[in-house]
């Protein structure tokens, strides 16, 4: 006897829509409490140039810790801005610093109360597991939703997934310093908060700072993975290098994230410890009134920076669209036209439903990155009247599957009788994308004893470049325009059943709003329009190795014509 599956889905995604609906602004006061405090620490960290800002952590880190330390602080930074990574490890510190900061505010209270009693204790415990042990990018999704793209989801993910610690070694540190100091605590008649504060935190203060040591540690894991959210810093940087195959670029984020991790485990095991006595204590005072005057300084120029008025609304325009090669080359090119035209751009690269939720809300202004009618039609109804679909930007697109010009195969039927050639696999890209699950699909419909491998874009093109190299058969989920039908002799296997449908046309997708609130950029957008031809020429030459932001300003100034149109 089989029992109905429990519809615990269904009941979670009414609980969000529900909650979304009527803690609104509660979400939007959060979201107006987290952005201006990471503002905050940018421009903290910014406000001066990075050589004087290393300097001035190397100082803090010396007088926090040790000379040792202090020296890595100095020469990292030196390395992380010689790298060219100093504003994307700033974002990433002043997420993490915001985020430890809240998670502290919030942690030590419950660790606090938790360790007074037993009650709250075992209340507690569960939720805390509950946090540690769901997969982080569980988080990522609900984030999503109440606070839309961007860094406050990351830091609001950052801190369910990283306060634990905090609260429960609080909680441990509390409860493990010795009864005989809190009875002679009690026979000198000290109250509650003397015994708190004049006891039990001070012999609690390592144990309490292996907490927060462990919560900054994870905050900065979390803060990584949220880039995939459109959170930005060095896990940006380590996203792209992965669905890119871009070895180099990820060591490079890569070690940068470890330089800001070494750096914050060891400030935060120092100030857990007691101040060795080594150290002189002759002008140590006038020496902390110095620090605490820079860090003044420092803080009243952020705060400055923060309040001064910016650029109108008007001249912002915010694009997102997903890290495909297709959609890297139009957006860069849409970005440099725009900013050619006195905008201010801001690029958000994030996975499929994050863009079209951003475009939904509002958070986003829009994105050149709608496959229609078939590849993104779910979404598309999804958010039917909350956005605005202009039309194409790039019409002649095709999807399938694809196999050297040297396979003897031409239809996806002869995959039937070729499927050992094959080794039974059709290389699929990220897991998630319609185009695997119309695969999945074709795969029962035409009876195929084949399997779909899920990977990634940029591991398609490269394994389907290593089986070129080598003459060896291959078949692969591809779309044109791609730069890999330039680069090598390529053909869509025959689809009989239209799996894929006919051809498909790549739209752009704009806000309600923006027609009304930014007229030019609005029309702009709307006259956006090029070839398959146009974007593999950017495509190509980002694959040869230059960087989007040089592809689309060479494309930009070879068809000035062209670019006239969108902007008359």
């Amino acid at each position: 006897m089989s029992f109905p599956k429990i519809p615990m889905d269904k009941w979670v995604d009414q609980i969000v829509d529900w909650l979304q609906v009527h803690l609104a602004p509660l979400f939007a006061m959060i979201t107006e409490l987290i952005e201006p405090t990471v503002s905050f620490f940018q421009s903290a960290l910014m406000i001066l140039p990075s050589m004087i800002t290393a300097l001035v952590l190397t100082v803090l880190v010396f007088w926090a810790s040790r000379l040792s330390i202090a020296l890595l602080t100095f020469f990292g930074c030196l390395l992380i801005d010689n790298l060219g990574y100093w504003e994307a490890s700033v974002e990433t510190i002043a997420m993490v610093l915001t985020a430890t900061l809240l998670s502290i505010i919030i942690g030590l209270p419950l660790g606090i109360w938790t360790s007074r009693s037993r009650s709250s204790q075992h209340l507690i415990t569960p939720v805390l597991d509950f946090m540690q042990t769901m997969p982080a990018f569980v988080y990522l999704i609900p984030a999503v939703f109440f606070f839309s793209l961007g860094a406050v989801p990351g830091i609001i993910a950052s801190i369910i997934f990283s306060m634990p610690p905090t609260i429960r070694l609080t909680n441990l540190g509390i409860r493990q310093v010795s009864a005989d100091l809190i009875e002679a605590a009690d026979a000198f008649g000290s109250t509650s908060i003397q015994k708190l504060f004049k006891v039990q935190l001070p012999l609690a203060k390592p144990t309490i700072m292996a907490g927060i040591n462990q919560t900054i540690m994870l905050s900065l894991s979390m803060v990584v993975i949220a880039s995939m959210i459109g959170a930005g810093g060095l896990g940006t940087v380590v996203l792209q290098s992965i669905t890119r195959l871009e070895v180099g670029k990820g060591f490079e984020g890569g070690l940068c994230i470890v330089i800001i991790a070494i750096v914050l485990d060891r400030v935060t095991q120092s100030l857990g410890r007691e101040r060795q006595k080594a150290k002189s204590h002759k002008g140590k005072g006038n020496r902390r009134g110095w620090i605490w005057l820079v860090l003044f300084l420092i803080a009243a120029l952020a705060v400055f920076t923060l309040y001064t008025p910016q650029d109108p609304e008007k001249d912002r325009v915010t694009l997102t669209y997903v890290n495909w090669d297709s959609e890297v080359a139009s957006t860069h090119v849409l970005k440099k036209v725009l900013e050619d035209q006195g905008f201010q751009v801001k690029m958000q690269e994030v996975d499929v439903g994050p863009m079209f939720a951003a475009v939904a809300s509002g958070d986003a202004d829009g994105s050149v990155a709608a496959w229609l009618p078939v590849q993104h039609r779910n979404y598309m109804d999804k958010y039917k009247g909350k956005l605005e679909d202009l039309g194409p930007n790039l019409k002649g697109t095709q999807l399938g599957l694809v196999v050297p010009q040297y396979v003897k195969a031409n239809s996806i039927n002869d995959l039937k009788k070729d499927a050992d050639q094959f080794d039974h696999q059709i290389i699929g890209i990220e897991a998630g994308a319609n185009m695997n699950k119309q695969t999945e699909k074709l795969i029962k419909d035409y009876d195929l004893d084949m399997e779909l491998v899920e990977s990634s874009s940029a591991a398609m093109a490269s394994s389907l470049a290593k089986a070129y190299k080598e003459k060896k058969p291959i078949v692969v989920v591809g779309w044109q325009p791609h730069w890999k039908f330039a680069k090598f002799q390529l053909k869509f296997l025959d689809d009989p059943k239209k799996e894929f449908g006919q051809s498909e046309e790549i739209h752009t997708i704009v806000s309600k709003d923006l027609k009304e609130k930014n007229p030019e950029a609005y029309q702009i957008m709307d006259q956006f329009y090029w070839t398959p031809e146009d974007m593999g020429e950017v495509m190509l030459m980002i694959d040869g190795g230059k960087e989007p932001e040089q592809a689309a300003a060479e494309w930009v100034e070879k068809n000035k014509d062209k670019v006239k149109k969108w902007t008359q």
